[in-house]
């Protein structure tokens, strides 16, 4: 693995090294590095004010004005910050959801909306997202007119960041001309589906002539019908893998050597395709009051509002036997029988025919809707000429239900004990073929689309009821002590809760059956046997068969066999109350005719914890309880930042930063529920609550030449070196220590209170360490020779190389080693046009089973042309090669999980300017 070190010696190599190259640069340019360059088009001029936003900064700021996330050809926030140098995009059904700034992914990314904490609540692909990540897709892009992106902190920034603070602003009406009115109509197209989808957005914004009143309001509204087709296999196995014992039927083995070799070998866990889709309609509204009083006062209110309802299905057919490596009799892969198969160099069984397989026809679908309402009340005001203040409160409020169906019918193999059904067409064969890419062929020995080869197998109902609110108060002085220095100190305090129920309806029919009573083939009055009315035949993913009908779903509910129950893993609530206070010193001075900006301060956090959960036993009667565990924690941080800035030239900057920075934990960590067992061996099974922050040191180095106007080519170098990661473990330990009530051992309570128990637990592990580099660069290229069209190109890219590894020497999850950003433009006052490419490499998921994300490289267009003062026309394409996520198991023989391909998206639009 590569490495890369900031040693000491190296930054001072570097610090001395930049400044002479770029004195040298900037004699021998002499003022050619100063001609005046005229900027047309809203592009070019949005890059250039965010290079000179970047360019003022004293932290390390990469920033996206209103311009890029109208112009760029995205359709979310997360696509437009995957722009910037650093930042990655995580994508699920085909758009980015969250981001990963230098190898950080979005649990350590700390997200502002207006100057408050937000917290989007959302499902996708993986369920519900039950951590502190943000949502990107929750938002239109529209609603907002910048994004700043803070890579080094200060001491007036919000703990509660490793990798960044992402800082959203919405719309303000003392921004705009006293009257200004915009409207944007879209169709889109999506090629995966054949589905058009529209997107429309518009903003009205109104002041006095004065600038002293205004009123701003702005919507945005989508639909989106994206499909997502692809195969599948949900991992690899063997048969003497951990958990089965190797029991299995091989007819085709005629030696001793070859069923040995079928035992080691690699076989699909479910191999199937898949065919899905999502559809979404996404509402945000937004609202903005100023009022200027007084030339020292300035109040704002604004108000945030976005609802999004999805839908998506995702239905099922494949061989379900090769995924129970069990040794109950008849089922599973000890019923099975191998007549046929193929096995690589590799050891992966590429080709195989079986009989005695169980086959599922697995219909899913998953309803979520959330809703985000924020509302906040600035005051900016001066005392005087050297004293100022800023005041901020608000409150946020994300609520998300979830329900997640799956209806389950089986063709079982001849001899399983769980069949019910003398189907029309008995035969249990099955084959695949593997070639090691994308392509999976799957064939079955009966008719899959005759209702009589089926029985009803299984019922999984899923309720998630989630809830998140924040409230913001904070107070920020500014005094100038002199021309070059400035003192800042502030307070603040943030109440943060979340609370997530979640219910589960979900048996197999042969329990349901057995639980009834009599085990008949009857569930509660339900049969297993099926008929047309349960479900229809359906074509996916160019198979034909046999499809279960949601409708079942009230049928089964009512039966009275399938009745909702606290699910104690879904179930958990934190709330997190944090106060902190901080002091800064600013300065902008000269030092040996060279000017030096820079901040140095300290932060002062205390968080207090409560966290709840729900813990499930079985108590001496074979009953089950549940029983909810509430802990408590609080814990301190002192987090001293400093930050220099010095112009060696007009043109050239180096920065220099270094602090210590905190990430609270996980929700999911910190949930004291679980489970206790005080049969056989005793044991115990939950989170921790007194898991503690991720806390860091970080170091960053720049060097940035601004060669030309609205130019720049910039070398960043950054390192964190990270405490410690939550990691799982087992331990005995005394009933006691484990903090539960000594309720939970029922009418045993004198024999375990003193007992030791097998306590299995997340507790805080080893750190890491994370460093790497950022080149960027960024012109227009009017120095080209030739027509004067030629000149009215430009070029925007970046290019990021990260190394991470853990103290234990592996690789760390969610990290790319090298991404890459490259947007080439060309505009005039008329039309604009932009082809851009963003570069991710593979990164790992799950560390156990060595689970990977591979390499992707998408590629969007967008064009529009100016009809009038007014009119604009648009065209955008996202995705323009199909990029698959693909994802696969063991670096080296990338064994396919699966490859998931979404389709190009076309988008025609207008735009109107009143």
């Amino acid at each position: 693995m590569k490495t890369f070190e900031l040693k000491p010696l190296t930054l001072a190599m570097a610090m001395i090294a930049v400044p002479a190259f770029a004195q040298e640069a900037s004699n021998t340019s002499g003022d050619a590095t100063l001609e005046e360059i005229t900027v047309t088009g809203s592009y070019a001029g949005s890059l250039a004010k965010a290079l000179d936003t970047k360019r003022d900064s004293t932290n390390m700021v990469d920033s996206i004005l209103a311009e890029d996330i109208a112009d760029f050809p995205d359709q979310n926030l997360a696509e437009s910050l995957q722009r910037i140098p650093g930042v990655a995009i995580d994508r699920d059904d085909g758009e980015g959801r969250t981001i990963t700034v230098r190898g950080l992914g979005s649990t350590y990314t700390r997200v502002q909306v207006n100057g408050m904490q937000a917290q989007s609540l959302a499902a996708g692909s993986g369920g519900v997202r039950t951590d502190r990540s943000f949502d990107f897709n929750v938002f239109a892009s529209e609603l907002f007119n910048r994004l700043d992106v803070y890579k080094t902190t200060s001491a007036e920034l919000e703990e509660g960041s490793l990798g960044a603070t992402v800082a959203l602003q919405t719309a303000r009406p003392l921004d705009y001309d006293t009257f200004t009115l915009v409207a944007n109509t879209q169709g889109g197209y999506n090629e995966q589906t054949g589905e058009f989808a529209p997107r429309a957005s518009g903003l009205f914004s109104v002041s006095n002539e004065d600038k002293t009143l205004g009123f701003l309001l702005s919507a945005a509204y989508s639909e989106k019908k994206n499909g997502t087709e692809g195969a599948e296999t949900v991992r690899w196995e063997t048969w003497e893998g951990s958990k089965g014992t190797g029991q299995f039927n091989c007819s085709a083995c005629d030696t001793e050597e070859e069923r040995a070799a079928v035992a080691q070998s690699w076989h699909p866990r479910i191999p199937r395709y898949a065919d899905k889709t999502n559809d979404q309609e996404r509402l945000g509204l937004t609202s903005s009051f100023q009022w200027q009083p007084a030339d020292s006062t300035l109040i704002t209110v604004d108000a945030l509002y976005s609802n999004v309802d999805v839908i998506r299905n995702e239905p099922y057919l494949g061989n379900i036997s090769l995924a129970r490596l069990d040794t109950k009799p008849s089922t599973g892969t000890s019923e099975m029988d191998i007549i046929d198969y193929i096995i690589d160099g590799n050891g992966t069984m590429t080709d195989a025919t079986v009989t005695g397989s169980d086959v599922r026809s697995e219909n899913f679908r998953a309803n979520w809707g959330s809703e985000y309402k924020q509302y906040s009340l600035a005051l900016e005001h001066e005392f005087s000429d050297r004293l100022r203040m800023n005041a901020l409160v608000g409150a946020t409020e994300s609520v998300m239900d979830n329900r997640e169906v799956t209806v389950v019918f089986e063709h079982f193999s001849e001899d399983d004990s769980r069949r019910y059904v003398d189907y029309a067409d008995s035969s249990d064969e099955f084959s695949w073929s593997y070639n090691g890419s994308d392509s999976l062929d799957l064939a079955y020995g009966f008719d899959l689309s005759n209702p009589a080869n089926w029985e009803m197998s299984e019922y999984r109902d899923r309720l998630y009821d989630a809830s998140s609110e924040t409230g913001h108060a904070s107070v920020d002085f500014e005094f100038d002590l002199s021309e070059s220095f400035t003192l800042k100190a502030g307070a603040n305090s943030n109440s943060y809760g979340y609370d997530i129920i979640g219910q589960r309806a979900d048996k197999a029919f042969d329990k349901a059956d057995a639980e009834d009573g009599t085990i008949d083939g009857s569930a509660c009055g339900v049969s297993a046997a099926l008929t047309a009315n349960d479900g229809k035949s359906v074509n996916s993913a160019g198979q034909n068969y046999f499809q279960a009908n949601f409708g079942v779903s009230d049928t089964l509910l009512e039966s009275g066999c399938w009745d909702y129950a606290v699910h104690a893993g879904d179930t958990r609530k934190v709330d997190e109350d944090s106060r902190a206070v901080y002091v800064q010193v600013d300065m902008d001075t000269d030092i040996a005719g060279y000017r030096l900006r820079g901040n140095l301060g300290v932060r002062r956090a205390n968080t207090e914890l409560s966290s709840t959960g729900v813990t499930a036993y079985t108590d001496e009667n074979d009953v089950d309880h549940v029983v909810d565990v509430t802990v408590n924690h609080e814990y301190d941080d002192t987090l001293p930042s400093l930050n220099l800035a010095l112009n060696v030239t007009d043109d050239v900057i180096l920065r220099a930063s270094a602090a210590k920075v905190m990430s609270r934990p996980n929700l999911t960590d910190l949930n004291p529920g679980g489970s206790v067992s005080i049969f056989g061996e005793p044991k115990v099974s939950y989170g921790n609550p007194f898991i503690e922050p991720f806390r860091a040191k970080a170091y960053d180095l720049s060097a940035e030449w601004y060669f030309a106007e609205s130019a720049l080519v910039s070398l960043a170098l950054f390192q964190k070196d990270i405490e410690s990661f939550p990691t799982s473990e087992k331990v005995d330990m005394a009933w006691s220590e484990t903090g539960l009530p000594d309720s939970m051992l029922g009418a045993q309570v004198d024999q375990l209170k003193d007992a030791i128990f097998e306590v299995s637990r997340k507790v805080n592990g080893g750190g890491a360490t994370i460093q790497g580099w950022e080149l960027q660069y960024q012109q227009p290229l009017t120095f080209l020779p030739g027509p004067e069209w030629v000149q009215n190109f430009g070029v925007q890219t970046n290019y990021t190389f990260v190394d991470a590894e853990t103290d234990s020497g592996s690789e760390m999850l969610g990290v790319s080693e090298t991404s890459y950003n490259i947007t080439l433009y060309w505009e005039n006052d008329d039309f604009q046009a932009r082809i851009s490419n963003a570069y991710r490499g593979e990164y790992l998921t799950n560390i156990g089973r060595e689970e990977y994300v591979g390499e992707s490289s998408n590629i969007d267009f967008s064009a529009s042309y100016n009809v009038s003062d007014n009119l604009k026309v648009s065209f955008e394409a996202l995705n323009l090669g199909d990029e698959p996520k693909y994802r696969y198991l063991d670096e080296d023989v990338q064994r396919l999980y699966d490859e998931h391909f979404s389709g190009a998206q076309y988008f025609i639009g207008a735009q109107y300017k009143f």
